[in-house]
């Protein structure tokens, strides 16, 4: 590896065997170096290959800011995701956590409180990555000896949501809200009380994260294929009426419309949800 840029004694722009530029680190790697020098691969610790040239000038960026140490914890993470779920998960979130860990450690050492308003709804709906959030804070522990809190722990959740799920940030918090107000509408409308360890819960809800991403996020595209919907108003028009009036809550609460094949396949797993309940109680 040739030092292209030395950012500091742990930290440089290498070019690779394969001519590609990359950053490299490793404790006294670049010490006395300058560009056009061949770094000691025995001191090379890690090697972060930007997936573009906007990334590599977003780590730049960082590494002349904050400690190397947190790219270390970051990129532990993104393995552990990478290894222990079916996430994908690339340089963005390598980047977000990076800099979400600086802040996050600062607030925790100098006693800041850090307030998640969001935090109940984000682990109800999003169970298995508030798990894997979980593990994060283990491995940032591990680094450091510092526990940080529930609410930060909440954060890096949203993190990896908007990594594994292409969301904007903007559009993931509006996502939460319609979530509920598409859980509250159809409760009220059936008299139904959730069982949100039962499958047809956590398939309605999935089904709700990625309906709320395609109804939000103007760049995304909603279906078009309404058999659902027509099936709908010939044998579920409770569940059909109750999917139009979602569609006009949409509308009027976030200025966004809702397709007739959106709302088909809102009525097929409302309608899961109901017949569960029914059998749950007819069994009882």
């Amino acid at each position: 590896m040739l030092i292209k840029r030395v950012y500091n004694n742990n930290v440089a722009m290498v070019v690779d065997d394969h001519d590609e530029e990359c950053i490299a680190i490793g404790r006294g790697m670049a010490f006395g170096l300058h560009p056009g020098d061949t770094v000691d691969a025995s001191k090379v610790e890690r090697v972060f290959h930007p997936e573009s040239a906007a990334t590599l000038d977003r780590i730049e960026q960082l590494v002349r800011t904050i400690p190397v140490e947190y790219f270390t914890i970051a990129e532990d993470i993104v393995n552990m995701l990478r290894r222990e779920s079916n996430l994908e998960v690339g340089d963005a979130l390598l980047i977000a956590l990076t800099d979400h860990i600086s802040l996050s450690l600062e607030r925790e050492r100098e006693g800041v409180p850090c307030d998640n308003p969001l935090l109940m709804d984000i682990k109800r709906f999003y169970k298995r990555e508030f798990e894997l959030a979980g593990r994060a804070a283990q491995i940032i522990e591990e680094h450091t000896g510092i526990r940080i809190s529930e609410a930060e722990r909440g954060f890096i959740t949203l993190h990896i949501v908007n990594a594994s799920m292409g969301q904007r940030a903007d559009i993931l918090v509006l996502s939460i809200r319609l979530i509920q107000d598409v859980l509250d509408i159809v409760a009220q409308e059936f008299s139904l009380a959730y069982d949100e360890s039962s499958i047809q819960y956590e398939r309605f809800l999935r089904h709700l994260q990625f309906f709320a991403i395609r109804v939000l996020d103007e760049s995304a595209e909603q279906s078009e294929d309404t058999f659902l919907y027509l099936l709908g108003k010939d044998q579920y028009p409770e569940a059909l009426a109750c999917t139009e009036k979602i569609g006009e809550h949409v509308r009027q609460t976030f200025g966004r419309s809702v397709t007739d094949a959106e709302k088909g396949y809102l009525v097929y797993h409302i309608m899961n949800l109901v017949n569960a309940s029914e059998k749950e109680g007819s069994s009882q």
